[in-house]
């Protein structure tokens, strides 16, 4: 066996799927299906069960993965060590997020700092950053709630910031400079806010769903900058990170803070262990902490 068939075979139990994972690869079906048949022969134990139309690890299987992916996460490090010598590492970082709060201060932030990395930073469903993370689609991940480690699959979470929230309330609004609100305040407002799946939504839904409290939402969007718009024009109110009071000073006039001790959101960084994070995601990574710590300090700790 070599590392090539080793790749194959992660990649293809990771996706559990032969055909998908021979698209991924850039290779034939038949030609992996003779890659993983030629190794299972090789070490002379069958690795995969066939259940429907998709193939899961079986016992042998996924003890002879985690073998797998050690042995390529130390190749990969071999790897980066040697680029790292010869200063010729890959400076270019493919970020996942189920949020937008942090994403334009935080990239340009860093790239002041670090002019010779290129970022790239799209939106994705929970589902799809897991996947994309596991079969090396994306370097890191922003998600809110923290995706959950799986050492079998390498995925490994920091928690970095835990946010709470305001509320956005149309210019005039009776309830502006009001001390506290209470869903009871807010019981007959519209509400404007992100669409169901989102990091923001997942957080307000389980704030909502242990107070009782079922809001009416007349808008529903990603754009933050649409949000603030429709409650300027008096179409609604929003909840939004306390973050996005802090950075947008023109909006702190309308915003009055939440103390309900539950409406918070925790904040993870996501990557994939095997193989080892790149010099370039530790770069990203490290100053990510720095910077979500600064928003701590002049928010929270002052």
């Amino acid at each position: 066996m070599d590392i090539r068939d080793l790749r194959f075979f992660c990649l293809t139990a990771e996706m559990e799927h032969v055909t998908r994972a021979a698209e991924k690869l850039k290779v034939s079906q038949p030609f992996l299906t003779r890659v993983i048949s030629n190794l299972e022969r090789e070490i002379g134990l069958s690795l995969f069960d066939n259940v429907g139309r998709k193939i899961r690890l079986n016992d042998n299987g996924e003890a002879f993965y985690i073998k797998a992916k050690k042995v390529l996460s130390e190749m990969d490090e071999l790897n980066l060590e040697v680029g790292r010598m010869l200063d010729r590492y890959n400076r270019s970082i493919r970020i996942l997020c189920n949020m937008s709060s942090y994403s334009p201060e935080l990239i340009v932030a860093f790239r002041k700092k670090c002019p010779n990395y290129t970022i790239s930073i799209e939106y994705a469903p929970t589902k799809d950053i897991i996947n994309a993370i596991t079969v090396g689609d994306a370097d890191l991940a922003f998600c809110t709630p923290p995706l959950i480690d799986d050492p079998l699959k390498g995925l490994k979470t920091d928690l970095v910031f835990c946010e709470h929230c305001s509320i956005l309330l149309p210019p005039g609004h009776e309830l502006i400079g009001k001390d506290e609100i209470t869903f009871d305040d807010i019981k007959d407002e519209q509400l404007i806010t992100s669409p169901k799946g989102t990091g923001l939504r997942i957080n307000l839904d389980r704030v909502f769903a242990s107070h009782g409290f079922h809001p009416n939402i007349v808008c529903e969007s990603n754009d933050m900058d649409l949000i603030f718009r429709s409650v300027r024009d008096g179409m609604g109110y929003a909840i939004i990170p306390r973050w996005q009071v802090y950075s947008k000073p023109e909006i702190r006039s309308c915003s009055v803070n939440v103390n309900i001790p539950e409406a918070c959101a925790y904040i993870g960084i996501s990557y994939n262990t095997n193989p080892a994070i790149s010099a370039a995601c530790v770069d990203f990574k490290n100053f990510a902490v720095k910077f979500l710590n600064g928003v701590k300090k002049n928010i929270y700790d002052k």
